[in-house]
């Protein structure tokens, strides 16, 4: 069963570093900061300069919302009144298949899955999708299990 999140009981307001990202997500498009100077990749967009060279001419860069999970955890006691009907549910970090430099530094991101807790592992590939919420401002992406991978690994009890 799919992993549903009452959004209205979130207030999410973007602010500068982060508006031009929601409107990414209203048009179903998934972003991370780029530095325009040295081709460095991260997520999440808050931070103003790049990590790698500090220079502050940065843009973004548009991925193709795949990736492989890295590493992931099950959350069962909600803290936020909009998962309070969703637990147990899973947040992963997932590795962008396209984030990847030369250096062989990956860009991480982390989300929310859609899945439940049998149907993931680690080194299986995932997508980003896109759901809207009751603010027709905020689409929230999520991540869902894509595909299998010869090596896995689940967490056991």
């Amino acid at each position: 069963m799919a992993v549903t999140i009452d959004y209205s009981k979130l207030r999410i307001l973007s602010d500068p570093d982060t508006r031009e990202w929601w409107a990414a997500t209203r048009q179903r498009k998934y972003l991370v900061r780029r530095c325009d100077k040295c081709g460095h990749k991260w997520f999440p967009p808050g931070i103003p300069a790049c990590s790698k060279c500090m220079s502050m001419d940065i843009g973004w860069f548009e991925t193709a919302g795949t990736g492989v999970i890295h590493s992931y955890v099950v959350v069962v006691q909600p803290i936020v009144g909009a998962f309070i009907e969703s637990v147990p549910y899973v947040v992963a970090i997932i590795e962008l298949d396209d984030c990847k430099e030369k250096d062989g530094t990956v860009t991480r991101v982390a989300g929310v899955l859609t899945n439940d807790e049998s149907e993931v592992a680690i080194g299986l590939p995932c997508k980003v999708l896109f759901e809207p919420t009751s603010d027709p401002n905020i689409v929230m992406p999520r991540w869902q299990v894509s595909g299998t991978a010869r090596e896995t690994w689940r967490f056991n009890e």
